[in-house]
């Protein structure tokens, strides 16, 4: 009982930081007006918004196996709230990508720390701690485009009434409520101080000694000579992203369309929809999913989404239908996200933290940059819905290739004790 206050603490820290992540999720086509983007512009824009939060998480996670720093619990959330809620008080492109940029780093700061810390205050409970500190960023991931929708364009309660609706500049607001919340769950979880205790109970620890001296092994040691191995592994989970990637921007362009008129608040929803049930997916995954299907996820949902990314991409779909198949991309492509970091894991157990970091950070990086151009491309011509149909062809290869891919981990390798 005494790690459980830590530990909610922790998750709802987490949900702050992934609603700061996702606040800009609705507000594409608002700011594509506004900055009046070229296809170029809006493909650097997607970059610079998704890549530091990747990157910096590859970074963070490398130089945290080595010096433990309980400061980016409190520093990365107060970063992504700052820098992420002022996004609307400038003008200047240069300032606007300086900002995205900052605050994503920010983000990705937080997770290798935090995740760490969630998977160790449950004494044999690992999974436990790390699913409750996954939920609650799946929470904040849901939260953020429909705050940031209601924020910037409103939400009409009746008809003389409507809550929010103060523009890009109204971002802001979010800021001094998001920062004193993270300092108080700081202060009432100890989150500090559990960690720190927790460090130094490591230390002490003979096993965790042994780990700590595995962590710092080299990355060939790593990979134990399967270079090759984890190219591809980094290809299929790529490309298997690729949608997740695509899918709150593409909805933003494609619902502000006069066809459907749907204003920011109403976008979030949608987007909220396809997260709410990559939640729902990863529940699944913790208390349903049997260990040596991991493979069976990665061939068989890529393929099972691809007839939903053909409906998700037919312009006359309806809006019953097309927020149906949102739901069940989030639940197959989302939701089991956990089956190829498992998956990654068991293939390279000697180098299990940066196999998670190449599913968890690189892959999503390098997804983010692939949809970037074909969104924005799809978007420059009139039809962002066809991003979709594009997103056809890198889930098709991910789910061939993982078809190809060892079943188990190799007899070769040495299994940790």
């Amino acid at each position: 009982m005494r790690r459980l206050a830590p530990l909610i603490c922790l998750a709802l820290t987490h949900t702050l930081v992934d609603t700061c992540a996702l606040l800009v999720a609705p507000l594409w086509p608002r700011l594509n007006t506004v900055y009046a983007f070229s296809v170029a512009g809006l493909s650097l824009a997607f970059i610079v918004q998704s890549l530091p939060t990747s990157v910096s998480q590859v970074i963070f996670g490398y130089f945290r196996d080595r010096r433990p720093n309980p400061l980016w619990l409190w520093l990365g959330p107060s970063m992504a709230a700052v820098f992420l809620t002022s996004i609307g008080l400038i003008e200047q492109r240069s300032v606007l990508f300086a900002l995205l940029i900052i605050g994503g780093i920010g983000v990705g700061a937080f997770h290798p720390e935090a995740a760490v810390l969630a998977g160790r205050l449950i004494p044999g409970e690992r999974t436990k701690g790390i699913s409750m500190f996954m939920f609650g960023g799946s929470l904040g991931l849901a939260l953020g485009p429909i705050l940031s929708g209601i924020v910037v364009g409103g939400w009409s309660v009746t008809e003389n009434r409507t809550i929010g609706g103060w523009g890009l500049p109204g971002l802001v607001v979010l800021m001094v409520p998001v920062l004193i919340a993270i300092f108080a769950l700081r202060k009432i979880g100890g989150l500090a101080e559990a960690a720190a205790a927790l460090d130094r109970q490591s230390v002490e620890d003979a096993a965790a000694r042994a780990e700590s001296t595995s962590a710092s092994a080299t990355l060939r040691e790593m990979l134990e000579g399967r270079l090759g191995f984890a190219a591809v592994l980094l290809l299929v989970c790529s490309l298997r992203l690729v949608p997740n990637m695509a899918m709150d921007k593409v909805l933003a362009f494609t619902l502000k369309q006069s066809r459907w008129g749907y204003d920011e608040a109403m976008i979030g929803v949608a987007q909220s929809v396809f997260l709410i049930a990559a939640s729902v997916g990863m529940f699944f995954m913790v208390f349903r999913f049997r260990a040596g299907l991991e493979k069976t996820f990665m061939v068989a949902c890529p393929l099972l989404a691809i007839p939903l990314m053909l409906i998700l991409g037919w312009q006359d779909c309806p809006a019953w239908l097309l927020f149906t198949s949102v739901a069940l991309s989030g639940l197959l492509l989302w939701g089991t996200s956990p089956a190829m970091v498992s998956y990654a894991q068991q293939q390279l157990p000697k180098g299990a933290g940066f196999a998670s970091a190449l599913t968890m950070g690189m892959a999503w990086g390098i997804g983010g940059l692939i949809q970037a151009p074909l969104t924005s491309y799809f978007e420059s011509v009139g039809n962002p819905q066809l991003t979709f149909i594009a997103c056809v062809p890198c889930l098709l290869i991910a789910g061939i290739v993982a078809a190809f891919m060892p079943s188990s981990p190799p007899v070769a390798v040495e299994q940790p004790s």
